[in-house]
């Protein structure tokens, strides 16, 4: 369920323009293009739910919530 809601975020022209401002710092970085898919892969996993969290509380709330049910870790 996790990566589903993380795979939604693309849905958002704000995640894709993070993600291409990612790509792009992280390609001068290195010194060549990253490619679009492990700029994706990496932003999704360094920053997704820093951004879920802040433009989508709701969504990150329940996706929390679905963590802890699954761990067994609700009272």
């Amino acid at each position: 369920m996790r990566i589903l809601i993380f795979l939604r975020l693309l849905d958002d022209p704000r995640v894709i323009q993070e993600i291409e401002r990612y790509k792009w710092i992280e390609s001068e970085r290195v010194g060549k293009d990253i490619g679009k898919e492990r700029a994706t892969m990496e932003w999704i996993r360094a920053y997704g739910h820093i951004w879920l969290k802040i433009h989508k509380p709701d969504e990150y709330r329940k996706m929390m919530e679905e963590s802890l049910v699954v761990l067994n870790l609700t009272p």
